[in-house]
């Protein structure tokens, strides 16, 4: 059995698959994948938000509810394959923002997991390891996750990994994601990003080195990791990462962007950041700053190794894609 695309054998049973996250941004690229797979019998969904209408081979059961909910964790119980990909990206600016993060975050991914699916794929992040100054050229899986103080994602990203490699064990993936851009970004990340055209920030005295990954590479990879877990019981309880094999400078962004590097001293980088958060100017602050305190690309070699992935489009060709693109008409998605 493999996921997409291959139709069930004769007298095999076709799949029952789990996905939280599907109103997002790459959940909802990866269920329309789901949905049209014909050895997938049924998807079920779990998000905060309705779900619009959506056919293909594969009967859709969504259910509208927090992942700390009971009716979450009932959705989802003995489904064959459980693709985790839920999660609050931004901190909220209320006084129980960042509480509320963590419940949805940590205690949400608790939650699900008692639903014991029959393996499990979790989409983490690249940020687990932190930007730091002595990060080695590229990151292997083998490297400490230091996640920066400043960023709570990383952190419950890091905190959600553990949960799920000692709830399913050998029946588990991590997948640790690069920055992801692509023609289904979320606006608020794309208008983000068109600021690169006036200026590319720095931190004055840090190497950078930043990843893009295009969202159809990486829902690929999704894919991949379920068809290695149902269809010969591995690569269970691994942590790989996805990732193009390029990286890019401050400088080379500038280049492409046809702008200049704009560098300040680390503290004011986090406060001008922290400061555009709160007046609404971008969806990140001092979280997604302190990203850019030092090298943070990964190595996707075992993901070539295990489950036989490897980007199509490079860091370059995804950022000046999205550039190119803009942000107009791009969907505003919200888990």
């Amino acid at each position: 059995m493999a996921l997409t695309g291959e139709a069930a054998g004769p007298g095999e049973a076709r799949l029952i698959i789990g996905i939280t996250g599907a109103t997002g941004h790459l959940g909802g690229l990866l269920l329309a994948r789901l949905l049209a797979d014909p050895a997938v019998a049924e998807v079920r969904s779990v998000a905060r938000r309705p779900l619009a209408v959506a056919s293909g081979a594969a009967a859709l059961v969504h259910v509208q509810a927090d992942l700390q909910d009971a009716a979450a964790r009932r959705a989802l119980e003995g489904v064959d394959l459980l693709y985790h990909l839920g999660a609050q990206v931004w901190r909220g600016r209320g006084p129980g923002g960042l509480e509320h993060m963590y419940r949805v975050n940590v205690s949400g991914a608790r939650n699900i997991l008692g639903a014991n699916p029959g393996a499990v794929v979790f989409a983490s992040s690249a940020s687990v390891y932190g930007a730091w100054p002595d990060n080695p050229l590229p990151l292997s899986e083998a490297h400490d996750a230091r996640p920066n103080p400043e960023c709570p994602y990383a952190q419950h990203k890091l905190l959600a990994e553990r949960l799920c490699l000692d709830s399913a064990g050998d029946r588990c993936t991590v997948l640790r994601v690069a920055a992801v851009l692509g023609p289904h970004a979320d606006a608020r990340v794309s208008r983000a990003l068109q600021g690169y055209h006036l200026s590319v920030p720095a931190v004055r005295g840090a190497v950078q080195a930043v990843q893009w990954a295009d969202e159809a590479d990486i829902v690929a990879g999704f894919l991949a990791a379920g068809r290695a877990l149902l269809g010969n019981g591995g690569p269970g309880g691994e942590v790989i990462n996805l990732a193009p094999a390029d990286w890019l400078s401050a400088g080379e962004m500038a280049s492409l962007a046809g702008s200049r590097v704009v560098s300040v001293p680390r503290s004011a980088m986090i406060i001008l950041a922290e400061l555009g958060r709160r007046v609404g100017l971008t969806p990140f602050g001092a979280d997604r700053a302190a990203l850019i305190s030092g090298p943070l690309a990964l190595s996707a070699a075992k993901a070539g190794e295990v489950l036989g992935w490897a980007a199509s489009q490079t860091s370059a060709q995804v950022f000046a894609g999205a550039l190119a693109r803009g942000w107009r008409g791009q969907p505003r998605n919200r888990r």
